[in-house]
């Protein structure tokens, strides 16, 4: 399942890339079609294009695109990943094997020798763990680690029953 989230929802996009899916934020099609904000109509044309799921809270947006379209109802990012996971299907068990980059959506790889990265995080990260993972994307290169932040996420999961 690919998606396209609509700019109101960063933190939700953020999340959906750190559980593995993939997953374009409206503002980032900006450069892509040289205007800000992008007008509905041409994120409609891009998710068709691209075979993308739109989630949204704009409600004449939805319309326009129900076909492949989810309307988030509520507040707050735990309702909303609690319809996604109902409506759709969608598994929200983490691995950082599967994880997207956060920033720019491009697929992570494994560091085999974490002396590459040692530039790249702080000293203390470099010292208290062993496993990172790197973007792929030779723009972005953003250093991703298992650590305290991913634990607070997993919990808030389970105590909002959105772990399987």
């Amino acid at each position: 399942m690919k998606f396209l989230v609509d700019a109101m929802l960063g933190k939700l996009t953020r999340f959906l890339r750190i559980f593995g899916f993939d997953t374009v934020y409206a503002n980032d099609l900006e450069e892509h079609f040289k205007i800000s904000p992008v007008p509905d109509e041409k994120l409609v044309i891009y998710a068709q294009k691209n075979n993308r799921i739109i989630i949204t809270k704009d409600y004449p947006l939805y319309k326009s695109f129900t076909e492949r379209g989810f309307y988030l109802k509520g507040e707050g990012i735990y309702n909303y990943l609690h319809q996604l996971k109902n409506n759709l299907n969608l598994n929200l068990n983490f691995s950082m094997e599967n994880a997207r980059c956060s920033i720019c959506n491009s697929s992570l790889k494994k560091i085999t020798d974490k002396k590459l990265i040692e530039d790249r995080v702080k000293s203390e990260t470099y010292k208290h763990y062993d496993e990172f993972f790197q973007c792929l994307n030779p723009n972005c290169k953003k250093v991703y680690w298992d650590g305290p932040h991913i634990m607070s996420i997993i919990k808030k999961l389970k105590a909002n029953s959105l772990l399987t």
